[in-house]
């Protein structure tokens, strides 16, 4: 048993030995041919001549005229310009309708309405085709009235045309002249003083008594058994009635 297993020791050590020479001639081998790689220099080679460029002609503006038509990041380019219609322009403010007092109609004859071009203006007759202001009459009834102005056609009814103000003045009642002159009339002059009494006044106990208002008798003035006292203060003349001794 001890020898056989010496022979295997034996034959492992001598195939160690074989893989080591191995390995070692095969290193050797490629370190040979990178040095041979490394010192040893190519064969220079011949290179086709470059063919020549085109001819590039002159830049114009028109060739980047996709550029500017076409940009991804400004939508908002494009060569065809709309140019926004103008503005209609504003209408007119309508003027104001002339004034009716009254139609005239008669066989045989145009109908006559009587107008007048503001509240209180002067009244005239005005027959179909007139014009008045900045209206022109165009027909008239009984009821309606129609009038052009600035090509356009206004038709409207005789009451709305007539001025309110003057009826309403006229339907008002007349004034009370007499009434009117009596309020007018100035009142006489009232006397707004007491009439004045000597002698003396309200008993005020004790005694006394007090002077009546507007009373002007003198100091000392005896009535009625009583006297007149009137004393100076800084306050002012105080005065009374006291019993006559």
């Amino acid at each position: 048993m001890g020898g056989k297993l010496r022979l295997l020791d034996l034959g492992l050590l001598v195939l160690a030995g074989l893989l080591y020479w191995h390995l070692r001639g095969e290193w050797m081998g490629s370190h040979a041919r990178d040095l041979a790689l490394l010192n040893g220099s190519l064969p220079p080679s011949r290179v086709r001549g470059l063919a020549p460029l085109d001819n590039v002609g002159p830049v114009t503006a028109a060739d980047f005229a996709d550029v500017a038509t076409k940009n991804l990041f400004s939508q908002d380019r494009n060569p065809n310009v709309i140019v926004d219609p103008p503005p209609p322009p504003k209408e007119k403010p309508v003027p104001p309708f002339p004034v009716a007092y009254g139609v005239m109609l008669w066989d045989g004859v145009p109908p006559t309405v009587v107008l007048s071009d503001r509240p209180g203006g002067a009244q005239k007759g005005y027959r179909p085709g007139d014009t008045i202001g900045p209206w022109k009459l165009v027909s008239v009834d009984t009821s309606y009235a129609e009038f052009e102005w600035d090509g356009k056609d206004f038709k409207k009814r005789i009451d709305e045309l007539i001025d309110r103000s003057a009826v309403a003045q006229a339907a008002a009642p007349a004034p009370n002249v007499a009434a009117q002159a009596a309020a007018a009339k100035p009142a006489g002059p009232q006397s707004l003083s007491t009439p004045s009494q000597s002698g003396p006044g309200v008993d005020q106990g004790s005694g006394f008594r007090g002077c009546n208002p507007g009373d002007s008798s003198p100091d000392g003035t005896v009535m009625d058994g009583m006297k007149k006292v009137v004393v100076a203060t800084p306050f002012g003349s105080s005065c009374h009635w006291e019993a006559a001794k």
